[in-house]
């Protein structure tokens, strides 16, 4: 199964990357570690995270405030944004349709 991010999620992962990056680059390191791991076990497992809304699933990282919100496809996984928990809850809906 194939992993497509939409432009919008990768603009998210970088101001997140950048903003732990400003901290520490370990931080930024262990972010996109965990978005790695992330993304492989939503591959291998696409079905097993929390179902919501309008077809998609969410990934809660395990030691950074965001979830993972993907679509599953046929032969594809669509990473529709790189959600921070306390952030602007749902803005992303609209890059659904």
């Amino acid at each position: 199964m194939n992993i497509r991010e939409l432009s919008p999620a990768l603009d998210e992962l970088d101001e997140a990357l950048g903003h732990y990056a400003n901290i520490s680059p370990m931080f930024a390191q262990a972010l996109m570690d965990e978005i790695k791991a992330a993304k492989r076990l939503i591959v291998e497992y696409p079905l097993a995270w929390k179902p919501m809304s309008g077809g998609l699933r969410g990934f809660p990282l395990r030691r950074y405030p965001y979830l993972v919100i993907y679509h599953i496809f046929e032969n594809e996984v669509l990473i529709v944004a790189y959600a921070h928990f306390k952030r602007r809850p749902g803005y992303w809906k609209n890059r659904t349709s």
